[in-house]
């Protein structure tokens, strides 16, 4: 094989890597917070969401109602 194959065949294992590795699941339940490079961007809803690795940050937030007793 010609050295340019495994440069390309490295260059496309790296992006699949960097894809996967952006991928994160926000519950029904909660809310995602997404911080690019520590200043607030957006909220993420349910679903899948893609974050870029290493500059955005997730923080997922529980949103379900909480019951206290009021005495």
């Amino acid at each position: 094989m010609a050295p340019i194959m495994f440069v390309l065949l490295f260059l496309v294992v790296a992006a699949v890597v960097v894809f996967l590795a952006g991928i994160r699941i926000v519950r029904p339940k909660q809310r995602g917070l997404i911080e690019r490079l520590g200043k607030y961007r957006c909220f993420a809803k349910s679903g899948f969401n893609w974050v870029i690795p290493q500059v955005d940050r997730m923080n997922q937030v529980n949103i379900t109602e909480q019951i206290t007793d009021g005495t």
